[in-house]
Parts: structure tokens; sequence; C-alpha cells
């Protein structure tokens, strides 16, 4: 007669005339184990179907020969806690990976933030709200402040500002990242490019009128001054 796990079970029970609990502490597992056992809504692993074998004189290889569905279960569970293990161990491995970034970034962000800030104050420039603001021979120089963003290496955003007032006339000059300038007056028209690696400022685009271009040329001197000077702080506090 054939015979399943859950049937062998039952009765190697019943015939020892053990309750589950009973037998539950034969076996190491409790009551309600065994009744899940006995009405195949879980399964005993290889090795304690193995020690229930042993135990009640019973053949193994004859009992999952005649329990196909059992040893298809087994099979799947078993593969089922491989592919676990295995998962586990790649969340791992991805969580001391992450672990080690997020370390590597944290060192590096205190060391930028702390650099960005002493050589604020190296330059003489005072934190203002979010801006750090220094004012020097009628011209306000002006940086954002700056926060390394998350798990960056630099920061987002490097430009440098410069204000100053000639006869009137506004004047504002704005370096981006080092490489492009653009200076305009009264905040309109005026003139943009590219700077080379020389700290050379290349005008590419003019917008300013007749009127304008007589203004810059008579102030050229003030303005290309400061927009070194600019230039100066901006590679002081940003060139790595």
């Amino acid at each position: 007669m054939q015979m399943t796990v859950a049937e062998m079970i039952k009765q190697t029970r019943t015939e020892s005339h053990m309750t589950q609990e009973e037998y539950g502490l034969k076996f190491g597992v409790s009551r309600q184990t065994v009744s899940s056992w006995e009405n195949e809504r879980s399964l005993p692993d290889l090795q304690m179907l193995i020690d229930i074998c042993n135990t009640y004189h019973i053949s193994l290889d004859k009992l999952l020969n005649e329990d196909k569905e059992f040893v298809e279960k087994i099979d799947f569970y078993s593969k089922y806690k491989k592919a676990l293990k295995i998962f586990g161990m790649f969340l791992a491995v991805c969580f001391l990976i992450f672990g080690a970034i997020f370390i590597n970034w944290k060192i590096t962000e205190g060391n930028m933030n702390q650099a960005f800030e002493n050589n604020m104050k190296r330059l003489g420039f005072v934190k203002e709200k979010q801006i750090y603001v220094l004012e020097k021979d009628d011209i306000s120089y002006h940086l954002p402040n700056q926060k390394l963003p998350f798990l960056k290496k630099d920061f987002y955003v490097k430009n440098s500002y410069a204000d100053l007032i000639i006869n009137d006339t506004e004047i504002s000059i704005s370096i981006y990242d080092g490489s492009e300038f653009n200076m305009q007056l009264n905040h309109y028209r005026g003139i943009e490019g590219m700077i080379d690696k020389e700290g050379e400022f290349l005008a590419e685009e003019n917008s300013l009128n007749e009127k304008e271009k007589i203004f810059y040329e008579e102030n050229k001197e003030i303005i290309e001054r400061t927009m070194r000077e600019l230039l100066s702080i901006h590679m002081s506090v940003y060139s790595k």
C-alpha cells in the first residue's frame, strides 16, 4: 500500500500512541508543526524526514518513491531556499558596496564643504544668509553658499558674481564654472563669451548699443580688472 509522507507521520504517531505535542517534543518541533505536516500544510525538511524514518525503521527510498508529490515539493523548496540565499547574499553585497560609497562620499562631503568655507574666510568673505559677500574697493563680490550634493563628487553649480556702479551705471559680471563669462550694463545688454585656459576673456557676443560701447571703452580698464579679480577669486575657491 502506497503511503504519503503526511500519512506516514500520522501513522507512526498514532501507532506510538502519542499526541501531536508528544510527537513534536520527540523531534524538537511544536504541536502546530506536527499538525501542519499531517494536514500537508507544510513539509518536514529532508534531514527531519531522515530522522523520522530512522526512528521508525521506514525505508526513505521506498517512501520517496511512493510520494512523488513530496519529492517535487521538497525539490521546489530546496531551490527556493537556494534562490533566497543567493538573493540575500546579493543584497548583502549591495549593502556593503553602497555603505562603502556612502562613507567615501561622507568623507568627501566634509572635506569639500570645510575647504569651501575656509577659502571664503581666507579671502575675507562674510556669510549673509545663503551667499558669501566681499565688499572691496566699491565692488561687491558674492558667491552662493555651497554644500556637496548627495553622493556627488562636486558642487552642482560653480558660479561667481561681482557688481559695481560707475556713473550711475550698474555693471554685473558673472563667471560660470570658470569657463564662461557674462558682463551686463544695467542688467540688460552686455558682452558674453568664453574663458580660455590662460584666463583670457574671449568675447563671442556683444549686444551693447553705440552709447554703451563708448561707456565700456571709457571704463574698460576697471571692468576688465574686476573681471580678472573675480576669476582669481573663483579659481581660488573652486580649483581642486
